[in-house]
């Protein structure tokens, strides 16, 4: 990982992060903001994203330039779909819904159907598998799949650590409700570990949330204390895949199978990681 490093100077004391980023790197004040709301920053070793975060004298600031994320595709990839369904492999950085570049919106204009909706979400860094419905009928017919255990959802993450043998399932509360996270090691290492992990019923950010409980949390994720690992502060994002996707077709009954190849940026880590 590459970084610009630089100290702060006496006649610099008092002043804001990303007013004196602006002079040392000689860019805008708007594209030093930029940098700090990525993430991009750290003071004393410590991720700043503080917008009115004062400096000291001696201060030492540093500015990751991190790998890309794998590319977002001009055609969006679909992995299985009928004329009720599709689910499509979502890369890194794009919205589930909701906005003008979202993926619910790429894909209305990649189908020609304006009618498309994501039947669940992913989070923006999360990539894999997301199920869309071709009408607000369909989607009403899918959205119960979500809501009992139905549905198959596999995903696969890199985290902090060797993570213990011990531990098959994670299950604690999250926001009043009882969830379970199965867990099943692929590899690991004294860094970091790559994980298999399946959820019957998705808690917001169940998966990160589990991980980061145990401490073992998920390389780059920004959010869930992912942040004060030196691998993690490499990622671009969270290694964090919707790997696959099983569940009964709705109207058919027929069991459904989607699998989602892993994408580059995760594949690279693994390699830098010496996991496979």
């Amino acid at each position: 990982m590459q970084k610009t490093t630089f100290i702060v100077k006496h006649r610099q004391e008092g002043q804001r992060l990303f007013a004196v980023i602006a002079e040392e790197q000689n860019v805008s004040k708007k594209q030093a903001q930029a940098w700090i709301d990525e993430k991009r920053v750290l003071v004393n070793g410590k991720r700043i994203w503080i917008r009115r975060h004062l400096l000291k004298e001696d201060d030492t600031v540093e500015i990751l330039q991190l790998a890309t994320t794998a590319p977002i595709p001009k055609k969006i990839p679909i992995l299985w779909h009928d004329k009720d369904y599709l689910i499509v492999n979502k890369a890194p950085g794009l919205l589930s819904n909701a906005h003008a570049d979202s993926l619910e919106a790429r894909l209305q204009k990649q189908q020609n159907n304006p009618q498309i909706c994501a039947v669940h979400r992913l989070d923006k860094e999360t990539s894999g598998c997301l199920l869309f419905a071709t009408s607000a009928d369909t989607k009403a017919a899918a959205v119960p799949l979500f809501r009992g255990r139905d549905i198959i959802k596999v995903y696969r993450a890199l985290t902090v650590g060797k993570f213990p043998n011990i531990w098959k399932e994670i299950r604690t509360d999250i926001d009043g409700y009882i969830a379970t996270t199965l867990v099943k090691i692929l590899d690991s290492n004294r860094q970091a570990s790559y994980l298999e992990l399946r959820i019957e019923t998705g808690r917001t950010h169940q998966i990160r949330r589990h991980l980061a409980d145990k401490r073992y949390p998920v390389l780059g994720d920004k959010k869930y204390a992912g942040t004060g690992h030196e691998i993690s502060l490499q990622q671009p994002r969270q290694m964090l895949h919707a790997y696959r996707l099983i569940f009964p077709h709705p109207r058919t009954k027929e069991t459904i199978r989607a699998t989602a190849p892993m994408p580059s940026d995760i594949k690279r880590t693994l390699n830098q990681l010496k996991l496979r």
